[in-house]
């Protein structure tokens, strides 16, 4: 989910923004925020930043999205991250839109400093922070307050946006070269097909457990506390119970690249049958499992809209292509 690259900021007319009126709601004793910032807007969910609501100049993120995606990260910051024992966000409450649809979600603002699959202690915090909370999620059966995340799951994504590809590639209103582009996403997305039944039996030996959806860098944060820096995960909108692979995604798409070793490590208190080989041989699968995230979020709806709106799905997919090419490669060359 990306962010706008400079925040809208509002000093304004602050108190009756709605963003402001229901955090008032959640939190009647608080401050009025001096100023609001729009962090991302999208169709079905939009963040601000409320600062200093508190006098200690305290910042709050509002988060308004659909109803059941909020119920679901609410009870994973209420109830699954602090039985992990690890520093994690607070949540401020939930406020519920009359019409039922979307609610307002309150969490504290993720300050630290941004997360680099680049030092290699950044990805050991990751590697261990996943381990730690897939076990937790796994000794308290938490499967049934998730979406389904298996491999079932990003077939159904995979065969959509195939579908949608397909459909304009086939029509005249495309370019030659945009239809082309199409066309070739559909073809790799073919041969993905064709791999499936062996993603399955490799991500066999994993545990279902807790997936965040979405481990990339900009949902990272890294904070000092007593014990020593500690990894702050958040943007749970794509969590589920499943099969991690795509959290443990290497080097593509600005994945967190979790140091695997690590991960293991952790995991072998429970899995002591898995090995590193193992885990590496899932991370492949996660790695092609990702971009199929990705472009099933670039092209979500779009199946029968007018190909001319089709401007910033073609540039994502662009960019992915090369992604996808390279992940299968490199997928067929560690099966043969």
């Amino acid at each position: 989910m990306s962010r706008t690259a400079t925040p809208e900021i509002m000093t304004e007319g602050v108190q009756a923004h709605p963003a402001v009126q229901a955090w008032l709601q959640v939190q009647s004793d608080s401050w009025e925020p001096s100023s609001l910032e729009l962090l991302q807007g999208r169709r079905y969910s939009t963040v601000y930043r409320l600062n200093h609501v508190r006098q200690d100049g305290a910042r709050v993120i509002a988060k308004r999205c659909r109803t059941a995606t909020a119920r679901i990260e609410h009870a994973i910051y209420e109830e699954l991250l602090p039985l992990t024992r690890m520093p994690a966000l607070h949540c401020y409450g939930l406020l519920e839109e009359p019409e039922g649809e979307f609610c307002w979600l309150f969490l504290e603002d993720a300050a630290g400093a941004r997360y680099s699959e680049q030092l290699p202690h950044n990805r050991a915090l990751a590697g261990c922070w996943l381990a730690e909370t897939q076990l937790t999620a796994l000794a308290h059966d938490l499967k049934s307050c998730l979406p389904g995340r298996g491999l079932d799951h990003y077939l159904r994504l995979l065969r959509g946006c195939r579908g949608m590809l397909l459909h304009h590639s086939g029509g005249s209103a495309l370019s030659v070269e945009d239809a082309t582009l199409f066309r070739n996403i559909a073809a790799h997305l073919d041969a993905l097909e064709l791999l499936w039944d062996e993603l399955e039996e490799i991500c066999d030996v994993m545990p279902r457990t807790l997936v965040h959806g979405d481990f990339v860098n900009k949902n990272l944060r890294i904070r000092d506390v007593a014990t020593g820096p500690a990894l702050l995960v958040f943007d749970w909108e794509f969590a589920g119970w499943g099969v991690p692979a795509a959290d443990l995604a290497q080097l593509i798409d600005r994945v967190a690249s979790p140091d695997l070793e690590f991960y293991c490590s952790i995991l072998n208190r429970e899995y002591s049958r898995l090995d590193l080989r193992d885990i590496q041989a899932v991370a492949a699968c996660g790695n092609l499992l990702r971009m199929v995230d990705q472009m099933s979020w670039a092209t979500a709806g779009q199946e029968f809209i007018d190909s001319t709106q089709l401007v910033k799905a073609i540039a994502l997919l662009r960019s992915y292509e090369l992604s996808i090419s390279e992940a299968l490669g490199a997928f067929q060359r560690s099966c043969t």
